[in-house]
């Protein structure tokens, strides 16, 4: 029997231009889970991230302190892991909702003002997206997403073999469609899980011959002991 663990990448830099970069709290998360991993003595056969830079970001700091390999781990960049463009999937839906309902033309003028009210729009164009009704030209569809994240946990598994723990450093997205892989939960579901996922969050799935199960879901215990609240973040 296999593992692999499912890290979600550290705090981005939500309000910035760029969000594809760690902030500080960010840095702070991954080295904590990375020194919580050593005390552990945990250590892993193989280590995958996506190719966006708060996935390697957060992999680089929390591999950081933990003891080299004799065998030179590497770290495996790979595209399948990426989380979906919320940026392109905003830009493709909500003009249409707005059309629909022109009241929510207001919520997007104030979405600085009133981030809990923007949030609740972002949640609907990506049910919306989700859906399939609404595809637009030059955006990765829902299923097109979920079928990138389904290739390259199998052929990771193909790869790395039994008998292995594995580190897949990711987005909320993917943790949850592998989920959606363990637990053939509707993409409803797999969505509003998405959605729980924490910053540096450990979900850790069992795997065999015989298919994929989940051992333990959005654990942020190395966020948990240091008792302070700032550091469980959901961007």
């Amino acid at each position: 029997m296999s593992e692999i663990y499912f890290i979600r990448h550290a705090q981005a830099s939500f309000e910035n231009d760029n969000y594809d970069q760690l902030s500080a709290l960010g840095i702070r998360q991954a080295q904590i889970l990375g020194e919580y991993f050593k005390r552990l003595g945990v250590k892993f056969d193989s280590v995958y991230a996506g190719t966006m830079k708060r996935q390697i970001d957060t992999a680089k700091e929390v591999l950081s302190p933990m003891p080299e390999d004799p065998s030179g781990l590497k770290l495996h960049r790979e595209s399948a892991f990426d989380e979906y463009d919320f940026v392109a999937i905003l830009k493709s839906q909500i003009p249409s909702m707005v059309d629909e309902e022109p009241a929510l033309g207001e919520i997007l003028a104030r979405r600085d003002a009133d981030r809990q009210a923007f949030q609740g729009l972002f949640e609907r164009a990506v049910t919306r997206w989700i859906s399939g009704r609404y595809d637009a030209a030059g955006i990765e569809t829902w299923r097109d997403y979920g079928a990138r994240i389904r290739r390259g946990i199998q052929q990771l598994m193909k790869a790395d073999g039994p008998q292995k723990r594995i580190a897949v450093f990711t987005s909320g997205g993917c943790v949850a469609v592998a989920a959606q892989m363990a637990l053939d939960l509707s993409d409803t579901k797999t969505i509003e899980l998405s959605w729980q996922v924490r910053n540096t969050s450990v979900s850790v799935f069992k795997y065999s011959s015989r298919g994929m199960g989940l051992a333990s879901f959005n654990s942020t215990a190395h966020l948990d002991i240091q008792d302070s609240a700032e550091l469980l973040t959901y961007r």
